[in-house]
């Protein structure tokens, strides 16, 4: 599939979920750190709601309720070390070749945190609630992107660069997206955001190829 300029266009325009996503960049934004278990509990129940990655998804029935997320979900993150490993990635000027290390690392220690309160692979989880609290740093991963990253496999080739860091799921992802900003600046001399290459992503994802 060809990435053209109106595809690009359109990942830059104005969104019906643009609203909502404000709500919760605003929410990580006002709240950004894990001490005061209301705020944990608001930030990962919206965000894995809204983005179908739920913390309990798929857990037992019997896990399915608030007591979970006040008795698990809660304490386990309010005593985690997640506010110092954000505040390593924040400290990052801008996402990078140079920088893709720490933003592995911090993606990997989000996921096992997450996947140590439910028992399951949370790697989508993770980026989602990462990329609500510094948007410039982390892509979405999920099924949808990685289909759509097949499509543009002629763009994007084969992630070989940093392997062994990390998810390697999500370092994939993450080369890949990374490759398909530098194609598009140079191509249309346009410099993506994370958000709009989700955008992007979206969009390919939907075409009928």
């Amino acid at each position: 599939m060809h990435i053209t300029r109106s595809l690009v266009e359109r990942a830059r325009g104005p969104s019906p979920w643009d609203l909502g996503n404000q709500v919760l960049y605003d929410l990580c934004r006002e709240h950004p750190e894990h001490r005061y278990a209301p705020a944990v509990l608001a930030k990962v129940w919206l965000i894995g709601r809204s983005y179908a990655a739920a913390i309990e998804r798929r857990r037992e029935k019997t896990n399915q309720n608030d007591d979970f997320y006040i008795e698990k979900v809660a304490p386990t993150i309010t005593r985690s070390g997640i506010d110092s490993w954000i505040r390593a990635a924040a400290s990052l000027k801008s996402l990078s070749w140079s920088s893709i290390g720490t933003v592995l690392s911090t993606h990997s220690k989000v996921t096992q945190l997450f996947s140590k309160i439910s028992g399951l692979e949370k790697r989508s989880l993770a980026s989602k609630y990462l990329h609500f609290h510094l948007p410039d740093l982390f892509y979405i991963y999920d099924t949808r992107a990685v289909e759509a990253m097949r499509k543009l496999s002629s763009v994007t080739g084969r992630a070989t660069e940093c392997q062994g860091i990390g998810d390697n799921e999500y370092r994939k992802l993450l080369v890949k997206c990374l490759r398909l900003q530098e194609f598009v600046n140079e191509r249309f001399h346009v410099a993506l955001t994370p958000r709009e290459i989700d955008n992007l992503l979206l969009m390919v994802h939907a075409e009928k190829t």
